[in-house]
């Protein structure tokens, strides 16, 4: 059966005016003319950059190529002029940032991502070619700190950083209640406990005072379950000087085979092996509450088991202990052996050395020393009971291990006792300790210290640096060093290399280092640190022999 409907005018060709055949015609020929893909807005600008440069001016009475019809269609003239018209305007030389490999841009972010919390924020605002870096960068969004802004945005911060380990900080303001501070913190930790597996670091700094802080902060990290261990886990920081909770912490299921430096003030751990084994730093200020013997031996046990330590910074908050007249430790009868550790640094914040100290120093065996701090505050003026220096440091130097491999000494404050120095000096064994650099700092240092302290040196210092030593001066240098070579330096020869080779001068306001240009003729390095500028007396002597042409 026929369809009952049927198209009328079926063969009859359609008919379009002139007019729009003319445009469509024009549209497709300058779509061919044209790239299928646009470049980058970049090169775009630099093509047509280099296309006006290039380019030769029309002829003014000249008249378009293309569509000379009067019939043309109006859009395309209009296309046609606007792209004479673009040809002819300057076009904005783009920075050279610009010209970045993505890579480059985003190590860039990521490196002031360290100084400033909120960089990656700014840097994603910039442009849509920076968010696209921003956002496509893992590495940025890595850093937590929970004491500032919304919880909120440090969430949305941890979904950008994907798969990437996570840097967790937590240093919270004082809040107007203990139950409000205790609640905040307790509210932060919640934010990261979840992702403890991807912890790379975590800091926690409190500053103001709340009880039971430790336990709202940690105790999501205590417990028996796989969900808490942080495989890792590269640095722990764990700072809170007025604690007064003695409970014993232990951390991440005993299981953080990653770690490698750890700060801790005002908290007692559980040391456990599996957890502190790989350490290579430890800054370690004890928590205060054993004393003694008992003290020494948690922390010669602590020792014991971070045997690969390399670098160990040691402190003892002061109780009003009386000092031990002998340096021995029933508690603890073997020695530990550091054979890795190749900086140690001994801190001392009171009016006299703690008696924990002399217990743990004679159990340490150090063959591969090098450096050695010897560190006190400055002295501070309102306070009258500080000593200038400490009265039983004697004791200390009963208690001093042997120091084979020391070739750096530095000694500060109230450690500048004369008695203690010298004879440190005199039981280094020699020949086989290295070279030497003594350094001391503070306002003990003067000349009569100086020929007492030195006098069992002049065959071991080779290098002698002064920071804030306002009592000295050039002339007292100069007498110092003759003292050490054996001889006036001015009147040693050519090509003699005198007794000591180098001198550091460092915020000493008395020296005139000008009265100094004529040591490194005689073969003594100096150089001197005045208001943060450092001048080297080699090239100060050269620059004042030219002014003087």
């Amino acid at each position: 059966m026929p369809f009952s409907f049927k198209r009328a005018r079926q063969h009859e060709p359609a008919a379009f005016p002139r007019s729009i055949l003319d445009a469509v015609k024009a549209f497709y020929a300058t779509e061919r003319r044209e790239p299928q893909f646009k470049p980058p807005k970049h090169d775009r600008d630099r093509r047509a950059h280099g296309q006006s440069n290039n380019a030769v001016a029309p002829h003014a009475n000249a008249k378009p190529a293309a569509h000379t019809n009067a019939k043309a269609a109006p859009h395309a003239i209009a296309k046609t002029h606007s792209r004479q018209h673009a040809a002819r305007q300057p076009v904005r030389l783009l920075h050279r940032i610009t010209q970045l490999p993505p890579e480059v841009l985003a190590h860039i972010f990521v490196l002031g991502a360290e100084e400033d919390i909120m960089f990656p924020v700014t840097v994603s605002h910039v442009c849509k070619a920076w968010r696209y870096v921003a956002l496509h960068t893992p590495t940025l969004w890595r850093r937590i700190t929970l004491d500032t802004g919304g919880l909120l945005m440090w969430n949305q911060r941890i979904r950008r950083a994907k798969a990437c380990t996570l840097d967790v900080q937590l240093c919270p303001r004082g809040a107007a209640s203990h139950l409000a501070y205790y609640n905040h913190v307790q509210l932060c930790m919640h934010v990261a406990i979840p992702h403890i597996h991807r912890w790379r670091s975590l800091e926690v700094r409190f500053n103001g005072y709340a009880p039971f802080l430790w336990n709202a902060a940690l105790s999501a990290c205590c417990g028996h379950s796989p969900a808490i261990e942080a495989p890792a886990l590269r640095e722990l920081t764990l700072v809170y000087p007025e604690n007064d909770d003695t409970k014993e912490f232990a951390l991440f299921n005993g299981f953080a085979p990653r770690l490698r430096r750890v700060t801790v003030q005002g908290l007692r751990l559980a040391w456990s092996p599996t957890v502190f084994q790989g350490l290579t730093y430890l800054d370690y200020t004890h928590h205060g509450f054993t004393r003694g013997a008992q003290a020494a031996a948690e922390v010669l046990y602590m020792l014991q088991v971070s045997a690969g330590l390399e670098e160990l910074r040691l402190a003892f908050p002061w109780r009003g202990d009386a000092p031990s007249r002998y340096a021995l430790s029933a508690s603890f009868a073997r020695d530990v052996a550091l054979p890795r550790l190749r900086k140690l640094a001994l801190y001392i914040d009171g009016p006299d050395v703690p008696p924990a100290l002399t217990y743990t120093l004679p159990h340490l065996s150090l063959p591969a020393l090098r450096s050695l701090y010897l560190v006190a505050p400055a002295r501070s003026a309102s306070v009258q009971l500080q000593p200038e220096v400490f009265p039983h440091l004697r004791t200390v130097l009963k208690s001093f291990p042997r120091l084979p491999a020391l070739s750096h000494l530095h000694v500060t404050n109230a450690w500048l006792d004369e008695r203690f120095v010298a004879p440190l000096l005199g039981s280094l064994p020699f020949p086989g300790t290295p070279h030497l650099t003594l350094t001391l700092e503070g306002p003990q240092v003067s000349h009569s210290f100086l020929c007492a302290a030195l006098r069992h040196a002049p065959r071991r210092l080779r290098a002698l640096a002064l920071v804030k030593s306002e009592k000295v001066t050039a002339e007292v240098i100069v007498d110092v060093l003759n003292r050490l070579s054996g001889t006036h330096l001015q009147n040693i020869p050519p090509g003699v290399v005198p007794g000591i080779s180098g001198l550091y001068i460092r915020d000493c306001k008395s020296v005139d280092w000008r009265s100094l240009l004529w040591l490194p003729a005689v073969g003594v390095l100096v150089k001197v640190w005045e208001g943060g500028r450092e001048v080297d007396m080699r090239y100060a002597r050269a620059s004042k022999k030219a002014r003087f042409r």
